[in-house]
């Protein structure tokens, strides 16, 4: 399972998914996801130790 988004990303996220087409609905390692058409693209840095990071660095 993934942690929660920080609310301000989670909302500018939100914002730029908000017109996604939804194309279908999946499952992966026993949790449910959305899968959606869109052209968004966002950067991560990916740090490491026992409790690995995402640092959002853009999104476009």
């Amino acid at each position: 399972m993934s942690s929660r988004l920080e609310p301000v990303l989670a909302a500018r996220v939100g914002e730029a998914l908000g017109g996604a087409t939804v194309v279908g609905e999946r499952q992966a390692g026993g949790e449910p996801y959305t899968r959606v058409e869109t052209d968004l693209v966002v950067e991560v840095l990916a740090g490491s130790g026992r409790h690995g990071t995402l640092t959002v660095v853009q999104m476009r």
